[in-house]
């Protein structure tokens, strides 16, 4: 531990601060450390909200629709998971329901160039490019060669997605999992718990203190983050972080993330709580989670070092793209990217408090249960 006498628990004391907040909270008095904290750290990730439009650009729509329709069409006008993801693009996220993207003139690459002048723009068209390249089953290579090439012609060729959808195609679909999970890494370690990462250098998987921090959680009221953490886990019959969990410091983060957002832990919902993120927080580590869920969940890879079985075509099920775009949607009109804050000084809040504190819209199906 940095900066502390080596007999002092640093989770013996946030055990008694989360206790003192919760005492200080039921009997009116000044909340503790715990509040002033939270409050700073949302206050400084109030301005990191993404826009999913074409940088507030709406002559540039149905361009950017032809572009993406062009780039699917491998003379079948895209398969009917692709035309479905990209209506709702265009109907949902671009707000222009008018257009019909089965019908759109063909752009050739030499007028996709248009988009090379706006970084925002081009880098929003490479997303969906990526998103509707591995939305098609079997991945082939043309498919990829003719997304490339249009990613080469806006100025973006050089990105994660776009590498992974190659390497399957052309490598050992192990090979192809190997180096993005390799990637992906990087991104988790800064997508952590970050109060966990700077006490300790390395949390390892079996971390018997971290464990029972985390139950005493229980002992807060129903309806605040820490209750309904260990809820989500006990309902599920999760292991938490610390009994065996790879990264535990990035799943304490990430499945209180699950309970704010207001998703559970299905396929579709993993992929539209990383839509969530992304909207909420246009970063390149908020990119890699949201091509993590599709990897897993979409593609049906997997890193050999856990137990996790992969999924494919998961956006093939009914009602999946729609939860998808939701968490695109509701992301997009949050204040602030609540995966960042540190949530275990949030623990002793409500959820709906914390859902009002950076503009959360209200989930389609209520989830958890319990949120006051």
């Amino acid at each position: 531990m940095v900066g502390r006498s080596p007999g002092v628990s640093w989770f013996a004391e946030l055990d008694q601060s989360l206790l003192a907040d919760r005492r200080a909270t039921a009997s009116g008095g000044a909340p503790g450390v715990g509040v002033s904290q939270t409050l700073r750290a949302a206050s400084s990730l109030m301005s990191a909200t993404m826009t999913l439009t074409l940088n507030s650009r709406s002559d540039l729509v149905e361009p950017a629709a032809r572009l993406l329709a062009s780039a699917i069409d491998l003379g079948d006008g895209g398969t009917a998971e692709q035309r479905r993801i990209l209506e709702l693009v265009v109907h949902n996220i671009w707000h222009r329901p008018d257009i019909d993207v089965t019908s759109l003139e063909a752009m050739s690459l030499e007028e996709a160039e248009v988009f090379r002048s706006d970084e925002v723009v081009h880098r929003r068209l490479r997303m969906f490019l990526v998103l509707l390249e591995l939305c098609r089953h079997p991945l082939s290579e043309e498919q990829v060669v003719r997304v490339d090439a249009y990613a080469s012609a806006i100025g973006e060729i050089d990105d994660t997605g776009l590498k992974l959808a190659r390497e399957l195609v052309r490598e050992s679909h192990e090979d192809a999992a190997d180096h993005f999970w390799l990637a992906w890494s990087s991104a988790r370690i800064k997508l952590s718990e970050a109060v966990l990462l700077e006490r300790y250098e390395r949390i390892g998987a079996v971390d018997p203190e971290l464990v029972a921090m985390l139950k005493r959680l229980v002992e807060l009221p129903r309806g605040t983050l820490g209750r309904e953490y260990v809820e989500f886990y006990m309902g599920y019959k999760f292991q938490f972080p610390g009994e065996g969990v790879d990264n535990p410091a990035f799943f304490v983060g990430h499945d209180m993330t699950h309970l704010i957002a207001g998703f559970g832990p299905t396929g579709p919902e993993e992929v539209a709580l990383s839509a969530m993120q992304l909207a909420m927080n246009d970063s390149d580590e908020h990119w890699m989670v949201f091509l993590t869920s599709i990897a897993a969940y979409e593609v049906g890879i997997s890193s050999g070092k856990t137990d996790f079985a992969a999924k494919d075509g998961v956006l093939t099920r009914e009602g999946a793209p729609e939860l998808v775009f939701e968490g695109f949607e509701r992301g997009s009109k949050c204040s602030g990217d609540f995966s960042r804050a540190d949530h275990l000084s949030m623990a002793h809040l409500p959820i709906s408090e914390i859902r009002e504190m950076y503009s959360v819209p209200a989930p389609s199906s209520p989830f958890p249960p319990f949120i006051d």
